[in-house]
């Protein structure tokens, strides 16, 4: 209450100040002048703003615009999708590698052995195919001069591993008239051996349990050409090719697909116990103007839901996405063609993790990551260095470079980034990559300009991963 009393005293005491004459009329005074400057400064900002747009031009502009724009929603239709399943498996894999350092992510090759096929083609002769069987225990290679003519002779060396020795050896040795320029093994048939030549000519050997069964194509095919790249079917793509042909598949067939310089592809009905060896169809890949591609590479989706879908690179730089398909001569398999390389491509193989997903790469050193379900690349990479081919491990890709330390490049592909690896060289430029993957890690083989072949073993790449892949 004392505390009140004392407040009552000073209102008072302000009174007794208040009374002073001049005082009060300045207060006044200011009053009036701050009340009229502040509602003058705020009725000027409210005109200023409410001037600068019309009620009448939103109107307008609202009516002059259509929305949403013209192919929108059908834009979104196509892509949305696509964009969410991609959403969700870069996620899945964050989380997969999340645990990964990068002690983990550092390769370090052991060199198994090197192996020396200038007997074979002199001493200039340059590796240009290799490949593995599928169990791993063989592998073959070819030798000759890039860009060599026709009438070139060409050898297809084999080697299978000597369990006593730990050590590739030498078991055979195919002559052909024609420079080898592509093979293939049949990835789960033992001994089921195909390459092609700069003739044209497509070729099976039957190895196995020491047979020697050759099966061959006529000699006009793929316009008498350079045979580009080799690739088996898969079993669902078996029973869609055979599908063409009206017939009911027995267990032993099986269809290889060769691709040709002259932009043709052809599909081989393939059974060595009867023997047989025939003609199911041919395509052909056009450039712009209908005129003929040169292709460089194919390889076919490694999906069972998708078996029929197929990228064909050019030496244009172009990029198609293929089905299979009943056709006559000269039918365009395409159905979309996607953002194209710069340059020629060297090389496009499919992933066997991410089945929808493919990598390739150009003289211009680029690689790319693409899904079949978007025109656009995922990934686009420039190496600054000089890239000749490509296989996947596992997971991860390796790339061949061409005169440059290490030989070979290891790429985390989703992240966008090389991988550390040591003891991965070779005599010259690097022409062509295999691996055979497994739970342990992979084997690795590369011919370089030398005529030397390298094996290495890569225990940390595919750690805790399994796959197979050739090139």
């Amino acid at each position: 209450m004392s505390n009140l009393t004392g407040f009552d005293s000073e209102a008072v005491g302000f009174d007794c100040v208040s009374q002073n004459s001049r005082p009060s009329k300045s207060s006044a005074s200011q009053t009036t002048e701050f009340v009229e400057i502040g509602t003058g400064s705020q009725t000027n900002t409210s005109e200023d703003t409410s001037s600068m747009v019309c009620p009448e031009d939103l109107k307008a502009e609202v009516v002059n615009k259509e929305y949403p724009p013209p192919g929108l929603n059908e834009f979104l239709r196509r892509v949305v999708p696509a964009m969410m399943q991609q959403l969700d498996q870069n996620d899945a894999a964050l989380s997969s590698d999340s645990s990964d350092s990068d002690d983990e992510d550092a390769v370090s090759a052991k060199l198994l052995q090197e192996i020396s096929l200038q007997r074979a083609a002199g001493d200039h002769g340059s590796v240009l195919g290799v490949t593995w069987s599928g169990a791993g225990n063989s592998l073959a290679a070819c030798v000759g001069q890039h860009g060599a003519r026709a009438e070139s002779a060409g050898v297809v060396s084999v080697y299978t591993l000597k369990q006593s020795e730990d050590r590739f050896v030498h078991s055979a040795d195919l002559a052909e008239k024609s420079c080898v320029t592509a093979l293939q093994y049949h990835p789960s048939l033992a001994g089921l051996l195909a390459y092609g030549t700069s003739s044209g000519e497509v070729v099976v050997y039957n190895l196995s349990d020491g047979g020697d069964c050759k099966l061959a194509s006529a000699d006009d095919r793929h316009g008498c050409r350079r045979v580009s790249a080799l690739r088996w079917a898969d079993a669902p793509l078996v029973d869609r090719f055979l599908a063409l042909t009206h017939k009911t598949p027995r267990r032993a067939d099986q269809v290889l697909v060769s691709a040709g310089a002259d932009g043709t592809l052809d599909a081989w009905h393939v059974n060595a116990g009867v023997p047989l060896f025939e003609h199911i169809v041919q395509y052909a890949v056009s450039e712009a103007r209908g005129r003929p591609a040169d292709v460089t590479c194919f390889d076919f989706v490694k999906s069972p839901s998708r078996p029929d879908v197929f990228v064909v690179g050019t030496k244009s730089g172009k990029l198609s996405l293929c089905k299979v398909q009943p056709a006559s001569a000269g039918v365009d398999p395409s159905y979309v063609v996607v953002q194209p390389h710069a340059a020629s491509v060297l090389d496009a193989q499919f992933s066997r993790q991410e089945t929808h997903v493919f990598a390739s790469v150009s003289v211009d050193a680029e690689l790319r990551l693409y899904d079949i379900d978007q025109s656009a690349p995922l990934q686009v990479l420039w190496l600054h260095a000089p890239v000749w081919c490509l296989c996947w491990a596992g997971p991860r890709l390796l790339l061949g470079l061409g005169g440059l330390e290490p030989a070979l490049r290891a790429y985390e592909a989703r992240a966008g980034r090389p991988l550390r690896a040591a003891g991965l060289a070779a005599r010259g430029p690097v022409r062509c990559v295999a691996a055979n993957s497994g739970s342990s890690g992979a084997l690795v083989a590369t011919g370089d300009d030398a005529g030397t072949v390298h094996v290495w073993e890569l225990p940390s790449l595919v750690k805790h991963r399994s796959s197979k892949c050739t090139a």
